[in-house]
């Protein structure tokens, strides 16, 4: 059964009960084998990470890349709000491929594209070179979020939260290791080899999906023709866009400045460590490494807390967390141990909300609404992306990082207002 345009309206009191005992989705019914879900899962969960590694080692890339391509803060900052702004619209479009291709062919030629992209960047020979390049890799990392997300809540709809946090917590492994891996291979070549090396690893993750489909639900496999599909695809973007919980909390997710992969936090931290703070290049990639062990850690904590309570009261609670982080990082000053540690919980508070925002995504709509869902979260989620890295690189060029900072801080609390007006919902979702 669809959902009805007021099915983000449900009543409180019939949410409070907790998870639906209609049974699991359609997706994730007794025929999935536990190793097929293992396998998607894992799958999923490693590609993500590599994903975030050739994001992450860009931290550590950029003083070497600035200096040879002779452009400042305020350049990346643009760098960062044209790769973002395709990235976002890229990601829109997602719900409606899925229809026509299984998410995991989606995300086979996402991460092929995405490591041609890598390998492109390696030959850049201009400021705007390496802005085509990254650009490039971008479309096919803009896949991973929305498919995969998707995917995963598929296949697990009683544990979306977990999982969706586990997700998150290996992909923070990745960029846990860029910036050490990064910072040591630059010992013993340049730039350009780094890239050269990391792109093979996205392409060998594309190629694994395509020995690998994921179980379609009943409703999906439905023998439809294109305009059938087509049809369908564009009711679902529709339901979805009048759903207010989706809206909301993509609104949430646009609002917060930083905890997005490939956001300020990638773009600046290390520039700033090491132009500001005088630490040297190997010291600032041990402590954005730190960051990233954060981003480890806290996910999973406030995902399997969103599993056993208000899910919109977590996600509220990490955000002032968050915020409280962000201020800390502002005027930290270049004391190792108080910067470590300060970094350590700034990552854990910041990397949270984007997978229990996920999650509540996932649980305010029906099955064959999910991938519409997630496209659309995420558009809309990141069309801010490219706003806050002007902002960011411009408060950094003109008035320093503890303003730039501060003025992140508090953008997080804009999304806990927001949350007063969304409502929790079944975290099993009634399917067709």
């Amino acid at each position: 059964m669809q959902q009805t345009p007021d099915d983000d309206a449900r009543a409180p009191d019939a949410t409070a009960s907790g998870p639906s005992t209609s049974g699991p989705s359609t997706e994730a019914e007794a025929a999935v084998t536990s190793a097929e879900r293992n396998t998607i899962l894992w799958l999923t969960n490693v590609s993500h990470a590599v994903n975030h590694f050739q994001n992450g080692m860009l931290s550590v890339l950029y003083p070497s890349i600035m200096t040879e391509l002779g452009f400042g803060y305020l350049d990346l900052g643009v760098l960062q709000a044209i790769r973002n702004t395709l990235s976002s619209a890229t990601q829109g479009l997602y719900g409606l491929l899925t229809p026509f291709m299984k998410r995991t062919r989606i995300l086979a030629f996402g991460n092929i594209l995405l490591g041609v992209g890598v390998l492109l960047s390696g030959f850049a020979f201009s400021f705007w070179s390496f802005v085509g390049a990254r650009v490039f890799a971008a479309t096919g990392s803009s896949a991973q979020h929305p498919v995969g997300a998707s995917l995963l809540a598929g296949y697990y709809p009683d544990k979306r939260g977990t999982v969706l946090a586990l997700n998150s917590s290996v992909a923070s492994v990745g960029g846990f290791f860029a910036p050490l891996l990064a910072g040591f291979m630059l010992y013993y070549m340049g730039w350009r080899q780094v890239f050269f090396i990391v792109a093979g690893l996205s392409v060998a993750f594309g190629l694994f999906y395509l020995f690998f489909a994921e179980r379609r639900s009943l409703d999906e496999s439905r023998d439809r023709g294109g305009k059938g599909k087509l049809r369908e695809g564009l009711s679902n973007y529709r339901l979805v866009l009048k759903n207010r919980n989706i809206l909301l909390v993509s609104l949430v997710m646009m609002v917060g400045a930083g905890g997005r992969g490939g956001g300020v936090n990638d773009a600046y931290l290390i520039p700033h460590m090491v132009n500001d703070l005088g630490l040297t290049i190997g010291m600032a990639a041990i402590a954005k490494s730190v960051q990233q062990a954060g981003g480890i850690a806290g996910p999973l904590g406030f995902g399997w807390l969103s599993d056993h309570i208000s899910r919109t009261r977590v996600l509220q609670a990490s955000l002032v967390l968050s915020a409280a982080g962000s201020w800390l990082v502002a005027f930290q000053g270049p004391s190792l141990v108080p910067l470590l540690t300060t970094l350590a919980v700034y990552g854990a508070f910041t990397h949270s909300r984007q997978t229990l925002t996920q999650a509540i995504v996932a649980d305010a709509v029906t099955d064959e609404q999910r991938d519409a869902a997630f496209s659309i979260f995420y558009t809309i989620g990141f069309i801010s992306v490219p706003f806050w890295a002007l902002l960011t690189g411009a408060l950094m060029e003109y008035f320093g990082f503890t303003l730039a900072f501060s003025v992140l801080a508090f953008s997080y609390l804009f999304g806990v207002v927001l949350l007063f007006w969304v409502k929790d919902t079944p975290k099993v979702p009634q399917t067709a």
